[in-house]
């Protein structure tokens, strides 16, 4: 990483003790190493980011991320670890907590999440380059859609179901070259302007733009399928934690 005195990239990885569906889920193993290890150590190699800190409130997990090459100068409010604590409230508290700490003024946030393992940091480095060589006020990644809007419904109050889209579905709609790609965002890593993120008070901060990423790198963890599934994928594509010492 680079100097902080000379600091314009902060990278903040979000990850919570309270996890309902899946318990202590940031630190449970994956090939040996605590999910967090995987997406702490690709931010450390990420060559764009001049800082990266973790987003906690549990003192486990800081460790847990420094261990990995993270700092971890605070600990998250625990009302911010809530179900429902909103992303921007988390990335603000962040932003405004370094800064103080620091002295430092930082142009563009990165959010990335500890439950996508699979974040390469070359992935960070091309949301973070696009961002800066654009207009957009937050490029993130994503993946290409495998199961389209348009063939999804919704259960109506009495009970029947009506397609998702307001469109009835046609029939030339059943078919997958007769449609648009559709993009899911993974939730691994979010690049921001600065200015774009506070104004909308969002990550997800228009213009918008993405990094499209290969499904085995995007896989989220939120259930213990997931999880079962994350260490086939990685036994599949040989995912490790990348080497501190490369």
């Amino acid at each position: 990483m680079t100097d902080s005195r000379l600091s314009k990239s902060l990278g903040i990885i979000v990850a919570r003790r309270q996890s309902k569906r899946l318990p202590d889920k940031v630190l449970r193993e994956i090939n040996g190493h605590p999910m967090i290890g995987y997406v702490c150590a690709a931010a450390a190699h990420a060559s764009c980011l001049d800082t990266v800190v973790i987003s906690t409130e549990d003192q486990e997990i800081a460790s847990t991320a420094k261990s990995y090459g993270v700092s971890a100068p605070f600990l998250r409010p625990v009302e911010l670890a809530q179900d429902f604590a909103a992303d921007f409230d988390i990335v603000h508290h962040a932003l405004k907590t370094v800064e103080e700490l620091s002295g430092h003024h930082f142009d563009e946030i990165v959010l990335m999440q500890a439950t996508t393992p699979f974040l390469q940091p070359e992935t960070i480095d091309a949301c973070v380059m696009k961002l800066r060589a654009g207009s957009s006020g937050t490029v993130f990644s994503a993946r290409v859609a495998t199961e389209r809007p348009q063939w999804m419904f919704v259960r109506t109050q009495d009970d029947h179901v009506t397609p998702l889209l307001s469109a009835a579905l046609s029939a030339d709609d059943q078919h997958t070259q007769n449609l648009a790609e559709a993009y899911l965002p993974t939730g691994g890593v979010y690049a921001c302007q600065r200015e774009a993120l506070l104004s909308s008070r969002s990550i997800y901060a228009s213009p918008l733009d993405i990094i499209e990423v290969p499904a085995e790198q995007s896989v989220d963890i939120d259930t213990e399928l997931d999880l079962i599934y994350a260490r086939m994928v990685a036994d599949a594509f040989k995912f490790s934690v990348i080497n501190q010492n490369e």
